[in-house]
This record gives structure tokens, C-alpha cells and sequence, in this order.
């Protein structure tokens, strides 16, 4: 249990290396600048890892280096660079400085803890030479700052996990006390590399199981939801990689199967830290704790093995198969929360090496399930709290017949519209489907919303989302359009994107919109997150705001109001503006004055003064300004105005601004 120097500019980072850092016994001494790490080097007390980040202004993190290797007392302390990703010139010098001593950021938290672990010496060391290693490092912990609270509490957003051993009882009838000291220990074991390597951390482990908290790492793509989804699969797997050594390694001539469930929920959950000793003890409670203890004990009803609540599903996005659906209804919040299973991995979504892994984790699951829904122990109390309701009436009442189509999941519920992908079983393809229930809106709504895709089927242009099929059931009307599972433009805003980038990306959604606008169409409320991917190259206006057009035009007529094309004109004009926005959200890095300007938050003359560029960026001002209508021109009526301003600064960035097109 070591005392380590973290000096980072960034806060969220700052805690979080912390927190997990303390979860492993160490104390960390958590510094914003320099100034302060200064101080704390001149103390009595050398630390015994110092993690600087390169980040640091000025320098700073170079001239803290020299001051501990120029120190006696702290010469010998191993330091971790903490270096962003991309940054050639902070890396080359850091790797000049120790070159087993860099950690790239962004980071989970398996590399943090193995990073710092092999700077401490622990790595290389088996488990009684680390326990006497990490006795020799303890010393007097670093005393908290005055005023503080031993008892740490927060509410943060996260995923929580719970994996419960679902025949413990069997296997003790089963088992000699000592083959099942072993076996539960090779399980726990195992399931917990499983939690830690999707960056959890166990909060408590027990013969019965698990409970596990995931939470996003900074700067991270993946949602703690994802990691939480696909521990619990990994857990399952682990239960039958256990079986197999045991049968090789026990001495008993038949050991049973391990049966397992598991709930995953994601939500506001509280977080307390306990100094005791000088270590801190982490707990978690609050509902959303709750709800995933309940959830194994509901999957175990339903026969599944893994239980997922459906706001963890969507936070999760396509990198998992989910199948069959249910509630759960909690008596003591008084909540009924939808739930699916999660039957293994989507292998659209497999990075390389990876289908092996999830083949064998289907097959665990299967074999699991078939175990879930045979007699085995119970947990009173849980199947107590949880009331079972008629889950086929439900499933039927809230996932519609599609013909020829199965549904994966839910995409997406608005007011009249819900969206779902699919798979369109004859050609195999994923679908992205949007329904109306006939029951909900009136016919001149359904003829206004399917007239709108129908002009939009026969459009071709493939910076428009391509339609399969409009279709009619007797419950519904529905829209079949292709699935596009690449990241969405408000996604590589927040990535940065060179300028060469940016002008290609602004040339696709002005042909998108003209093709649009040229069917007397106009979206009115357009965002950066209705343009997304189809591969790396090619973006797709994928929303078309019917539903919103559609009330428009059956509003009561008034003499007062716009003529038709008047409409037209004003709605082109305002995709126009949106278009600038987002342009300046992407030139700047910065989508907040856009979010801003389209809630009607900022006054043109506030915008006028925000969207001035940079002097390197001026040639794009006339442009800008042109779509946004605050410059001293005339603003664009047409976004092939816009495609005319680019034209003449095409070749002033390193990148074509019309590649691809």
C-alpha cells in the first residue's frame, strides 16, 4: 500500500485515479499544478510513485521531474507520465526520461493499476513476496487536510452489477468443505479478473457472489453500461472455464455445474468511501443498487441468465444481443422498470481476435440458461420483493409485429413515433424502423408522415438515409430505413476534426439538405447528432423531423400566418442557419454556443460577435456568415451558396474539401 503523488489538471481524472488507486489500498495525494506538487516535495515525506501528466502548463511536468531526480531523498522514486494521445513531442521526451514509465491516455482502469503495480515492483512478485514488498512500503499515511470528512459520500451516474451464485446450496451437499473452499475460490478469482479488466471495481465479494460498480473513465467512448454488460457475459464464461478445471483438478469424480445470474442497472448511485487504517473502504447504496439485486432474482423466474434493465440496453448501444423482454416491478419504490435478456455479444460489433471469444461466451450462456430454469436454490428475500407480472401480455403489447422483421431493440420513443432495430430476416439486413400506432393519431397524420418518406424513398442521394419499405399493418404504419451503426457527427465534434475534415463534412450536408429542399421538405430543428456515419468518409441525414412538419401543416389555418411557400422559404432558412451553427461547432471544437443559439438562447448579436474565426480561418468567414445571416451580406437562401464559398478555398487545407463526392 504505497503513497502516491498524482499531479493532473484535470479534475474528473484527478478523482477518478484516485478512487480506484484507493480501492487497491493506496493512498493518493491528488494535485492540480505544480505549485502545489512543490510543496509537497519539500515535505518530510517522499511519496513512493509519483504520476505526473505532460499536460501540465508551462513545462511544469519536466521541472517536477528534475526536482525529484535532483533530490535526495526522493531520487530513487519511479514517476509515470501520464501522456495524451497524439502528442509525438510530449512522448519522445518522456520515453528519453524512462521508457518503461508512460501511461497513454485515455486509460481504463486494468492499465492504471497494472501500470502503477509494475512501477511499485509488485507485478514481478508472487503473493507472499508482494505482501511483505507492500508491508516495507507502508509508512505513516499522508494526513487528510483539515476539515476533512474521514467519510467520504457522493452520488455519481453509473452501472451496477450484481453476479449471484445461484446453487451454492447444491454444490455444499455436493462437494467436501475443502473442494469447495476451492471452488468457490478459482470462481471468485475469475470473476472478478472478469469485472476489473471492463474497469469495475468490487465492492463486495462473498461466497454468494459479487456486487460490482462501473462508472465511465475519463475521456472514454464506451459506456459504464457496455463494460457492466459485458463483465456479466465474461462472468458466465468464467463459471464454465471453472467447471473445467475442476474437473481436472478436484478430486471428487463428478463436480456439478455452476449456475449464475446476474443484474445489471444503471442509475444514480451512491458512493461512500471510509478512511479506515489510512485505506480508504469503498460501499455503494441507493436504488439503482436495489434494482440490480432484484433483477437476478427475476431472471431466475424468467429462466434467463443475465437480466439487463432497459435504460442500461440503450446506454449500451449495438456491441451486445439482446432478445427477450419483461418487467420487473419493484413493491418498495412502487416502479415497474423494463427489462431484456442479454444473450451474448453481437458479432457485427467483434474487433479482431475477438469472434472466438464470443462464440465460446454463447455457448456458456445457453448452457447457463438451460441451468437457470431448472429448480435450484433461491434467494427468499428477493423473489419476495419482486412481483411477478404477465410478461407475454406485455412483450406483446409493447413490441409491435413487423412482417418479415425481428426486433432487436428499441432505438428511440418520441411523442407519436418509437424506433426500433431490425432484422429483416429474408435478406438478412439491420434495419433501423420507425412505427406509429394507428390508435394514437389521426389518419391525416398517418397520410402526412408516410407522404413526407414516400418523396424522401425515391430520392437517391446517399447523403440521405436510404428507405426500404413504407409499410401498414393493422396496429401500425411503419418506415424500414437502412441501419447505420457509425458514431454521429456531434461524435466527431467532440473527437476535434481537422479543417480539410470539416469542409467535407459541411459540402455532404449541404447536398443532403438541397436534395431536401428541392422536394419542398425542410427539416426546422436540425442537430449535429442527425448526421451520422456510413463509413469513414460518407455522412447521412438519418432524421427528417416529420412527425413535427406534419403537425405544422394540419394546424388550424390562420390569416395572419405564412403562406405555404413563405414556410418553405423560412424553414430552408433556418436549416441554413443550424448548418452554421454546427459548422462553427465544428471549426471551433466547441458545439455549446451552437446548442445555445438553437434553443434561442443567444441574440444575433451576441452571435454576430461569437462566430468571428480566427485569422487563420478567415477565408471560411464569408461562408459562415452567409449561413448564419449575421455578417454584412446577404444570408444564403440556398445551401448551394454555401458549395460556391467553399469552392474557392477548396485548396487552402491539407485534406480535399470534395473528396469523396
Amino acid at each position: 500500500m504505497a503513497n502516491i503523488l498524482l499531479v493532473d489538471a484535470d479534475a474528473q481524472l484527478r478523482e477518478w485515479c484516485r478512487m480506484h488507486l484507493g480501492t487497491q489500498g493506496h493512498t493518493v495525494k491528488a494535485l492540480q499544478d505544480s505549485r502545489q506538487a512543490f510543496e509537497v516535495l519539500r515535505g518530510d515525506q517522499a511519496p513512493d510513485l509519483a504520476l505526473l501528466s505532460t499536460s501540465l502548463d508551462a513545462g511544469s511536468a519536466w521541472a517536477l521531474t528534475a526536482a525529484i531526480r535532483s533530490n535526495q531523498r526522493t531520487a530513487a522514486t519511479p514517476i509515470l507520465f501520464l501522456v495524451p494521445e497524439g502528442d509525438q513531442a510530449a512522448l519522445a521526451q518522456a520515453g528519453a526520461i524512462d521508457a518503461d514509465g508512460i501511461l497513454v491516455k485515455p486509460f481504463g482502469r486494468p492499465a492504471l493499476i497494472e501500470a502503477v503495480e509494475t512501477r511499485l515492483g509488485l507485478r514481478s512478485l508472487g503473493g507472499t513476496e508482494r505482501a511483505n514488498f507492500r508491508n516495507a512500503l507502508t509508512t505513516d499515511s499522508w494526513s487528510p487536510p483539515p476539515g476533512s470528512s474521514a467519510v467520504l459520500m457522493e452520488t455519481k451516474s453509473a452501472s451496477v452489477l450484481v453476479v449471484v451464485l445461484r446453487n451454492l446450496v447444491s454444490l455444499a451437499r455436493s462437494l467436501r468443505g475443502r473442494s469447495l473452499d476451492a471452488l468457490l475460490q478459482r470462481f471468485l478469482n475469475e470473476a472478478r479478473d472478469a469485472i476489473t479488466t471492463q474497469g469495475g471495481w468490487v465492492v463486495r465479494m462473498d461466497a454468494t457472489g459479487l456486487l460490482a460498480l462501473f462508472e465511465n473513465s475519463p475521456h472514454e467512448e464506451r459506456s459504464h453500461a457496455s463494460h457492466a454488460i459485458e463483465a456479466a457475459l465474461l462472468v458466465v464464461l468464467a463459471t464454465r472455464r471453472v467447471k473445467r478445471w475442476a474437473e481436472t483438478t478436484l478430486s471428487e469424480a463428478s463436480t456439478p455445474n455452476l449456475s449464475v445470474g446476474c443484474g445489471v442497472h444503471s442509475g444514480d448511485v451512491v458512493v461512500a468511501r471510509l478512511s479506515m487504517g489510512g485505506q480508504l473502504t469503498p460501499s455503494i447504496a441507493g436504488q439503482t443498487v436495489d434494482v440490480a439485486n432484484r433483477l437476478n432474482g427475476r431472471a431466475k423466474g424468467l429462466g434467463w441468465s443475465v437480466a439487463v434493465s432497459e435504460t442500461s440496453a440503450l446506454l449500451a448501444e449495438s456491441r451486445f444481443e439482446f432478445r427477450r423482454r419483461a418487467t420487473l416491478t419493484d413493491t418498495d419504490h412502487d416502479v415497474t422498470i423494463p427489462i431484456v435478456e442479454a444473450a451474448g455479444f453481437n458479432p457485427a460489433s467483434a474487433l479482431p481476435g475477438e469472434l472466438p471469444v464470443m462464440a465460446e461466451v454463447r455457448e456458456a450462456m445457453l448452457a447457463n440458461t438451460v441451468m437457470a430454469r431448472l429448480a435450484g436454490d433461491v434467494d427468499p428475500y428477493t423473489a419476495d420483493q419482486t412481483v411477478v407480472i404477465n410478461a407475454a401480455s406485455i412483450v406483446d403489447r409493447i413490441m409491435p409485429k413487423l412482417p418479415d422483421r425481428r426486433i432487436a431493440r428499441r432505438l428511440g420513443q418520441g411523442e407519436q413515433v418509437t424506433t426500433y432495430m431490425t432484422l429483416h430476416v429474408p435478406s438478412d439486413r439491420e434495419e433501423a424502423v420507425k412505427t406509429v400506432q394507428l390508435a394514437q393519431v389521426s389518419p391525416e397524420f398517418v397520410e402526412g408522415y408516410l407522404d413526407i418518406y414516400r418523396r424522401i424513398e425515391n430520392i437517391g442521394q446517399r447523403n440521405v438515409v436510404s428507405i426500404y419499405e413504407i409499410g401498414r399493418t393493422n396496429d401500425i404504419v411503419f418506415v424500414a430505413t437502412e441501419w447505420l451503426s457509425g458514431s454521429s457527427l456531434a461524435d466527431m465534434i467532440r473527437k476535434k476534426m481537422s479543417i480539410g475534415v470539416a469542409l467535407n463534412q459541411l459540402v455532404q450536408m449541404c447536398l443532403a439538405l438541397d436534395s431536401i429542399h428541392d422536394l419542398g421538405l425542410y427539416h426546422g430543428a436540425l442537430r449535429a447528432e442527425h448526421f451520422l456515419l456510413r463509413d469513414e468518409r460518407v455522412i447521412v441525414l438519418t432524421d427528417f423531423n416529420a412527425s413535427a412538419r406534419v403537425y405544422a401543416l394540419l394546424s388550424e389555418p390562420d390569416e395572419a400566418e405564412q403562406s405555404p411557400e413563405e414556410q418553405l422559404a423560412a424553414g430552408v432558412r433556418a436549416d441554413l442557419r443550424a448548418l452554421g451553427l454546427i459548422l462553427l461547432a465544428m471549426l471551433t471544437h466547441d458545439a455549446t454556443l451552437a446548442e445555445s443559439a438553437l434553443a434561442g438562447n443567444v441574440a444575433v448579436a451576441s452571435l454576430r460577435e461569437a462566430s468571428r474565426l480566427p485569422l487563420q480561418l478567415s477565408p471560411l468567414q464569408p461562408c459562415l456568415d452567409g449561413l448564419l445571416g449575421v455578417g454584412v451580406g446577404q444570408p444564403f437562401q440556398r445551401a448551394q451558396e454555401s458549395l460556391a464559398e467553399l469552392v474557392a478555398v477548396k485548396d487552402l487545407w491539407s485534406r480535399p474539401v470534395f473528396s469523396g463526392n
